[in-house]
């Protein structure tokens, strides 16, 4: 009744491309109907972000004591970050504390800026 296909080279090269086409096809309806990012950020009254982020900076190597500052637009998405930092006048020390708040928030290097802690602000 049905006959039993011969399985030859070109039949698997075209259920290979079939496939990569199906693949690529389906990538893309999946890029061109998914919402920006799925990651939100939320601004809260307490400062809890400044004191978690304080508190994950100080442990890079080289960061001693920091302050965190976070701005915020109208739709809770952060804009620019404030960071002192004891071990900032170090250039890769503030350059690690700028990379890390960067990709944290996602927001440009330009948007977050180091500075190195005072001394009679780190004695307190």
């Amino acid at each position: 009744m049905f006959e039993k296909p011969e399985i030859t080279k070109e039949n698997i090269m075209k259920i290979i491309i079939a496939i990569i086409i199906a693949s690529i096809f389906l990538l893309t309806l999946s890029i061109l109907t998914d919402d920006n990012d799925s990651r939100r950020q939320i601004s809260d009254d307490n400062g809890a972000t400044e004191t978690t982020l304080s508190g994950i900076l100080s442990e890079i190597k080289g960061v001693g004591d920091v302050n965190v500052m976070v701005q915020y637009n109208e739709e809770n998405s952060v804009t620019g970050v404030i960071v002192t930092a004891e071990g900032a006048e170090d250039p890769v020390v503030k350059n690690n504390i700028a990379k890390g708040v960067s990709t944290l928030f996602d927001i440009p290097v330009s948007s977050v800026m180091v500075f190195e802690k005072s001394q009679e602000e780190s004695e307190k």
